[in-house]
């Protein structure tokens, strides 16, 4: 399995998405990014991969690729 669908599946668990998604999952179709999951998505990024991530980091974020990009690549 690559990092990224490890990262993936790591998302979907923290944010508690019951659908399927990928890389290039759109974060605006996600009832579930709203502004808890993107403070989910911080503490996990912290927690889980030891990254500060900003709130102006996830503004620039489109799709899930962009979440993996900040904790892979950051």
């Amino acid at each position: 399995m690559k990092i990224s669908d490890k990262v993936v599946l790591q998302i979907k668990k923290s944010l508690e998405i019951n659908k399927k998604i990928t890389s290039a999952t759109e974060l605006n179709s996600l009832i579930e990014w709203d502004s808890m999951g993107a403070l989910t998505f911080i503490g996990m990024a912290d927690a889980k991969y030891k990254k500060i991530v900003t709130g102006n980091d996830l503004v620039k974020c489109k799709t899930i690729q962009d979440l993996i990009n900040l904790l892979i690549n950051k």
